[in-house]
């Protein structure tokens, strides 16, 4: 029995318990180390010139490139294919000397990415990305850090968030059995101050319990999912009950938020809402400062936005980054599949981050329930993570009471595999929801190229109106 399975079977003090142990487990793990001097590091470097931070970031490729040409088979035999030596890639734009790297690459032999032994200690991590396709990756614990501290520096204290205030959290995990009828739906972490809500639970029957704890809670700040927060939101202007959570700010990611969404949830809240974007394979991070503008991180890694196959006569240019920091699987020149286009003003915040418009690709439908939850796409994604031998992986909705879901597999892909993909979704949908899978040898696509991982023709809660 894993650790999840237990978890489900426990009692409720037994499951708080155990969640408030996994926040003891983890603060260490991602606020320890250099944690807050690059917390500090990255407050003062945001407000560098532009000149200052293209330098610092051309050096910071020129020692990434090399570890990799010289650590890391992959780009060892690309570099000696190539007839290219690892010294004349000196800044950003050099990087275009290699080829784009698509994620079924990296899945396809995750090892040849990994550095030479000896090797720093390496964190497992998975993620399903935007478009259901589960891939494998690891990272050094410093790389762990470095990204909570970005996420900190950048996207926290921009919102006006202090390290420790009371955060209420809408993310992904099955902290709560999707079958479970009866509150709480939310659990406690002492060690991060946090309130973890589920996000499978959010039916019209279920609100008003997430209000009544939410102000109990009294949160600084809500963080979490785009549609989650937003369904939150819509619920609290229907009722009327906008004085009830007042937090200093909002922060959501993982999901397009379109001007309706956020729009909605600054009434609801009484408060701004601040957008990041981020990939869990630490390539790329862009985050909202207080006057409105999306900034890159330059330290974290190279953004390139290309006109591509997939994003043409879309008005958007293609997402490339290289990462600058992780060195237990770096990934250069990745295409993320999601978009944006160039910046055509200059933020007047006075930092010398780079800034990008448009940023977007995240936008798919939701998933309905039979008890009335709708689940986004950034928590369906997270139902494929650990399915073994999935290619790729796409839900469709026609009807509330069941899905179809779509699969590109390997040929050693088994109905055991299948069945875990099922109980996976099962975890985050409940079990009145009938799930058909049905194989294909590639997922449909919009016009613009982008897979999507949710598809439905049933009403739309996206907040694009």
């Amino acid at each position: 029995m894993n650790r999840q399975d237990l978890y489900r079977r426990l009692p409720l003090p037994a499951q708080q318990a155990m969640a408030a142990a996994y926040g003891v487990v983890q603060l260490p793990i991602r606020h320890g180390g250099r944690f807050r001097s690059d917390v500090r590091d990255l407050d003062a470097r945001q407000w560098w010139s532009p000149d200052r931070l293209q330098r610092d970031q051309d050096q910071r490729v020129r020692a990434m490139v090399l570890w990799c040409a010289h650590r890391v088979p992959h780009y060892r035999d690309l570099f000696a294919e190539l007839g290219l030596d690892a010294s004349d890639v000196r800044t950003a734009a050099d990087l275009a000397q290699l080829p784009m790297l698509d994620k079924e690459t990296v899945r396809a032999d995750p090892e040849r990415f990994l550095p030479d032994p000896p090797r720093p200690k390496l964190v497992a991590q998975t993620t399903g990305g935007t478009t259901g396709t589960p891939l494998a990756y690891w990272a050094t614990k410093d790389a762990v850090r470095f990204n909570y501290a970005t996420y900190e520096s950048r996207t926290r204290a921009w919102s006006g968030v202090r390290f420790g205030d009371r955060m209420a959290s809408f993310h992904g995990q099955p902290i709560v059995p999707a079958g479970q009828e009866r509150g709480p739906f939310w659990r406690r972490n002492p060690a991060f101050n946090q309130l973890y809500c589920s996000v499978y639970h959010l039916s019209d029957a279920n609100l008003p319990a997430y209000l009544d704890a939410l102000t109990a809670f009294r949160p600084v700040v809500l963080a979490g999912y785009t549609s989650a927060i937003h369904r939150l939101a819509q619920y609290v202007l229907r009722v009327g009950d906008t004085d009830r959570i007042r937090p200093r700010a909002v922060i959501v990611s993982s999901e397009t938020l379109l001007p309706a969404a956020r729009a909605d949830i600054e009434s609801a809240f009484g408060c701004p809402v601040h957008n990041a974007y981020s990939l869990g394979e630490l390539v790329a991070y862009v985050s909202e400062c207080d006057f409105g503008s999306m900034h890159v991180s330059t330290e974290y890694g190279v953004l390139e936005l290309l006109d591509t196959d997939e994003s043409a006569g879309t008005g958007r240019h293609e997402i490339v980054a290289s990462g600058l920091f992780n060195r237990a699987m770096p990934l250069l020149r990745y295409r993320t599949g999601d978009t944006a286009a160039p910046a055509t003003t200059t933020c007047e915040c006075g930092r010398g981050l780079p800034t990008v418009d448009e940023l977007t690709g995240r936008s798919d439908d939701v998933v309905h329930t039979p008890d009335g939850t709708i689940v986004g796409p950034a928590p369906m994604s997270l139902a494929f993570q650990r399915v073994p031998n999935l290619r790729r992986a796409q839900v469709h909705q026609d009807r509330v009471e069941s899905i179809r879901v779509l699969v590109e597999v390997d040929e050693d892909f088994t109905v055991d595999d299948e069945s875990f993909m099922v109980a996976e979704l099962a975890k985050r949908l409940g079990t009145a929801l009938e799930i058909d899978v049905e194989r294909v040898d590639s997922l449909p696509r919009t016009s613009g190229g982008k897979e999507r991982v949710v598809v439905s023709t049933l009403a739309r809660d996206r907040g694009d109106r």
